[in-house]
C-alpha cells in the first residue's frame, strides 16, 4: 500500500513538472523568436527595452540578452557590462538551439539556472521552476532530460538520499507530446522505509497489535473448538444429551398422532448448541455411530409408555448414511422394540435426500425395514430431483413434504406451482406429512387440498422435552 501511494505521488509530481517545463519551453521559444526577429543583436538601449518588455510579459523568463559565442555582454535586467563567459554543467545543441544547464556565474542567485541560445539571443530560466510552487522539494530524485541526446535540463537529488537495506526502487517516466524531453523520478527507498522512523515505528506497533489480535482470536477459536469437542465427547459418554419431540397433527381433527424425535445438547459453557454443529463434531471425531445408537435407543425407551398406552401413536427417528450401511442397525432396532414390548409399526424411520448412498442400497434398506414391520418415511420431499426417482424405486409408507413447498403456499404466484405437487403426493395413496407449517394460510390451504394429511410445524407445536409432551398428551386425553 505504501508503494502504491508513493508511486501515485511520484507520477503526480512528474505530471506537474512536465506541465511546468512545457510552459517554460513555450515561452522560451516565443521570446527567442521575437527577439531574433529584431536583427542586429546589439546591446543598444532600444533593443534592451524590447527585451525588458518580453521578460515582463513572460512569467517563466527570468532574464534575456545578447551573446557573442559564449560571452554575455548585456541583459534586460542588468544592462550592459563587461563580457562574461558562460560556465555551465551541461552543454548541448538541438535544431539551432544551444542549451546550457546549471549555469552559475552570470548572476548571484541561490538557484541554478538554464540558458537557451538562438543565434545571438539568449534567455535565462530558473533550473527548477517547481521550487516556486512548493516550500519543500520532494524526497526523491527527479530530472528533465532530452529524449534525443540525453541532455539534462533539470536535475535534483535530495540531500542524504541513501538507499535503505530493505528499500524498493521506484521509477516513473513521462514524456512530453510537444517537445523532445521527459520527466523521470527515482526513489530508492520506496515502500515502508520511505517514511520516517516514527512512522515506521507506529506502523510496526499497529501491525504487531493486529497480528497479536488475529493470533489470539485464532487460538481462542481453536481452544473453543477443541473445548467444545472435548465437552461433546464427555456429554456423549455421560449421556447428558437429551431428546425433544415435535408433535405431528392430523388435519382432520387436529389430534396429535405421532412425534419426530430430535437430539439436543445444552452445555454449561456453550449453552444450546445447534444439532448441525455437534453432529458435525461427532462425524469429525468418529463418534457418529455412538450418537446414532444413543439417539435411537433414548427416543424409543422414553416414548415406550406413550406407545404402549396409545397403539395408534408412533415416533420417528432420523437416519443417515451410516445407519443405512451398518448391517447391525436394523436388527438393533428390532431387538429394542421387541424388548420394550411395542409394535414395530409404531417406529418410523425417516430417510432424507441428504443420504449419499446408491439408490439400490436405499431400496434394499427400505425393503428390509418394512419386512421387520417398521414404517419408512421419505423425508424432505421436493428438495431435489432424486426424490422423484425414489417415488418409483423405493418402498415407503409416508411422504414428508419439505417446508420450502409449504412456505410457498403464502404467495399466490408460488401457490399455483405448488398445487400440482400436492396433487401428486396425494395421488400416490401414501400418508402425507407437511413440514414447517407456521401460518394460518398454510394450514387452510393444506386442509382444503389434502384433508387427510398430517401437519408438523410451529403453527401447532414446537419441539419439546418428553415431560412437556407427556403433560400435553395427558391434557388432551
Amino acid at each position: 500500500m505504501a508503494y502504491q501511494v508513493q508511486q501515485e505521488k511520484q507520477q503526480e509530481f512528474a505530471q506537474d513538472m512536465l506541465e511546468n517545463s512545457e510552459l517554460v519551453t513555450s515561452q522560451v521559444i516565443a521570446v527567442l523568436a521575437e527577439a531574433d526577429a529584431l536583427g542586429g543583436g546589439g546591446c543598444e538601449e532600444e533593443n534592451l527595452n524590447v527585451l525588458r518588455k518580453l521578460v515582463h510579459k513572460n512569467s517563466e523568463i527570468y532574464d534575456m540578452g545578447y551573446i557573442n559565442g559564449i560571452q554575455v555582454s548585456c541583459t534586460a535586467n542588468w544592462g550592459t557590462f563587461t563580457p562574461i563567459e558562460i560556465e555551465a554543467k551541461e552543454v548541448s545543441a538541438f535544431k539551432g538551439y544551444r542549451f546550457y544547464s546549471d549555469a552559475s556565474n552570470l548572476f548571484e542567485l541561490d538557484d541554478k539556472y538554464n540558458i537557451t541560445i538562438l543565434n545571438n539571443v539568449f534567455t535565462v530560466s530558473l533550473a527548477t521552476p517547481y521550487t516556486r510552487k512548493v516550500r519543500q522539494m520532494p524526497d526523491f530524485e527527479f530530472d528533465v532530460t532530452s529524449s534525443r541526446n540525453n541532455h539534462v535540463f533539470i536535475a535534483y537529488s535530495p540531500p542524504n538520499l541513501d538507499g535503505e537495506q530493505f528499500g524498493i526502487d521506484l521509477d516513473t517516466n513521462i514524456c512530453s507530446q510537444k517537445y523532445s524531453y521527459c520527466v523521470n523520478t527515482h526513489n530508492p527507498n520506496a515502500g515502508l522505509f520511505f517514511y520516517s522512523g516514527k512512522v515506521i515505528l507506529g506502523v510496526t506497533v499497529i501491525c504487531g497489535l493486529f497480528c497479536w489480535l488475529l493470533t489470539y482470536s485464532f487460538c481462542a477459536f481453536l481452544q473453543r473448538r477443541n473445548a467444545m469437542e472435548v465437552r461433546f465427547r464427555q456429554a456423549l459418554r455421560q449421556q447428558t444429551l437429551y431428546m425433544e419431540y415435535q408433535p405431528i397433527v392430523s388435519v382432520a381433527d387436529n389430534q396429535i398422532i405421532a412425534v419426530e424425535s430430535l437430539v439436543r445438547w445444552e452445555d454449561k459453557v456453550f449453552g444450546k448448541v445447534s444439532p448441525e454443529l455437534f453432529i458435525g463434531i461427532a462425524e469429525k471425531l468418529a463418534l457418529y455411530p455412538r450418537l446414532a445408537y444413543f439417539t435411537a435407543q433414548r427416543a424409543i425407551i422414553e416414548m415406550t409408555p406413550v406407545l404402549k398406552q396409545l397403539p395408534y401413536f408412533s415416533v420417528s427417528i432420523n437416519i443417515g448414511t451410516f445407519e443405512i450401511q451398518d448391517t447391525r442397525f436394523l436388527p438393533f432396532l428390532k431387538h429394542l422394540v421387541d424388548e420394550q414390548g411395542i409394535l414395530p409399526e409404531q417406529l418410523k424411520i425417516e430417510i432424507t435426500e441428504r443420504i449419499a448412498v446408491p439408490l439400490k442400497e436405499l431400496a434394499d434398506f427400505s425393503e428390509q425395514a418394512r419386512a421387520m414391520g417398521f414404517m419408512v418415511v421419505l423425508d424432505d420431499f421436493g428438495t431435489g430431483v432424486s426424490n422423484l426417482v425414489w417415488l418409483t424405486e423405493i418402498d415407503f409408507d409416508y411422504i414428508k413434504v419439505d417446508r420450502v413447498f409449504v412456505n410457498a403456499l403464502n404467495y399466490d404466484l408460488k401457490k399455483d406451482m405448488v398445487s400440482p405437487v400436492m396433487e401428486l403426493v396425494t395421488s400416490l395413496q401414501k400418508e402425507v406429512v407437511f413440514e414447517g407449517v407456521e401460518t394460518e394460510r398454510e394450514y387452510q390451504m393444506i386442509q382444503k387440498h389434502c384433508p387427510t394429511a398430517f401437519i408438523q410445524g410451529w403453527y401447532f407445536y414446537k419441539s419439546m422435552p418428553f415431560y412437556e409432551l407427556n403433560k400435553l398428551l395427558n391434557r388432551y386425553g
